[in-house]
């Protein structure tokens, strides 16, 4: 008969097990506040084509658009280094591209696929960080995503057993959906935003999925599903070069963003320098704050609490902890067209300030709140 006790050994060992297995180490990252390094991680290679569309493979198309995303951002920022998972059509296994991540000790990992569906209407773009709150879908395109695991010899092993196509196998990603999750969500949002900007796709959000090569990266990531392959009007999208400059642009540039937020954040705030900007400002903002759920516009982030709040177009900004940052909102609303409107004339003053969206005290994103207000 098992005991008690004996039931806690066994849950402590599991534990543990997985963690040796599946090489959960916390990479020291260089903690002057800057962004040096950006893995980027074009899927598929190789023996493995990723999904297949009328004309063209998966890998051939995400390699197309990670080289120019790389070009971009070296353009943009030439002090960053870039650093790709592959740069030719070879297959990389999801743990040795997290290992390359790690190895240069990257201070964000993109991971750049292309979405596929047996209804060959749907479209859109999608953006995920790792998670376990992505229901049936997000299961779905972690399930279709890790199956390359299977062109890697001995990898039941290598995996510690780990089955892609069991949902069991899936309450690994439990235990790890808080590691980097605050800066992930940033980037995703970013990223998921300049997208559909610049390409004026349909927008399937943010979401959740346990997805191997992000397990693997020890630092912030996330993993972009561009338009559906296997939609035949989004395919030619997806191998025009206009199409692919476009997605581009929009990865690099919402990278240049979290990089200018994060370098900005982890600063010394000069307070001085933003209260006399703004005590010359009018701006006529609307902000009706709520008690339980409401959009803002967060205008400044850091690591300890501000002694002294700022003040944007004469208001205070408010407070609140989340991700182990302290995060300073105005605006607050229960519209997001209200609250775009505001961010047009915040953005006068903060030049990178960006929506957030509370619910009880917690923040969610923007995507979820959206439907939150739906349905009031």
């Amino acid at each position: 008969m098992i005991t008690q006790n004996m039931k806690i050994f066994i849950a402590v060992l599991f534990c543990l097990t997985i963690i040796l297995f599946f090489n959960l180490t916390i990479y020291a990252q260089v903690e002057d506040g800057k962004i040096h390094c950006v893995c980027i991680d074009p899927g598929h290679g190789g023996n493995d084509p990723g999904s297949v569309g009328m004309k063209n493979y998966e890998k051939n198309v995400v390699l197309d658009v990670a080289l120019l995303v790389g070009k971009l951002i070296k353009e943009q920022n030439p002090e960053i280094k870039v650093v790709f998972t592959r740069e030719k059509d070879v297959f990389v296994g999801l743990q040795e591209r997290g290992d390359i991540a790690n190895q240069h000790k990257a201070d964000v990992f993109i991971s750049i696929h292309t979405n596929s569906f047996t209804d060959k209407k749907i479209k859109g773009i999608e953006t995920y960080i790792i998670g376990t709150g992505g229901g049936e879908e997000g299961l779905r395109v972690a399930m279709k995503e890790n199956a390359v695991i299977q062109y890697e010899e001995n990898y039941s092993s290598k995996y510690s057993g780990f089955d892609p196509k069991k949902p069991e196998s899936y309450v690994i990603f439990s235990l790890m959906q808080n590691m980097y999750r605050d800066r992930s969500i940033d980037l995703a949002e970013l990223i998921q935003n300049e997208l559909i900007n610049e390409t004026k796709r349909y927008n399937r959000g943010i979401r959740e999925a346990g997805y191997l090569v992000l397990k693997a990266a020890a630092m912030p990531g996330v993993l972009v599903e561009l338009p559906f392959i296997s939609n035949v009007e989004e395919e030619k999208y997806l191998a025009s070069r206009n199409g692919q400059e476009k997605m581009a642009q929009a990865i690099a540039g919402a990278f240049g963003k979290y990089k200018k937020i994060i370098e900005r954040n982890s600063h010394v705030i000069k307070q001085k320098a933003i209260t006399e900007t703004v005590e010359n400002e009018e701006q006529d903002l609307i902000s009706q704050p709520t008690a339980d759920f409401f959009y803002a516009i967060q205008v400044v982030s850091a690591v300890e609490p501000l002694q002294k709040k700022p003040k944007i177009a004469g208001e205070d900004a408010n407070e609140i902890k989340s991700g182990g940052r302290y995060r300073y909102y105005v605006s607050a609303c229960d519209s997001y067209k209200q609250v775009s409107l505001n961010l047009k004339k915040i953005k006068k003053i903060v030049d990178d300030c960006f929506i957030i969206a509370v619910k009880e005290g917690e923040l969610i994103s923007v995507g979820e709140a959206k439907k939150i207000e739906a349905k009031k």
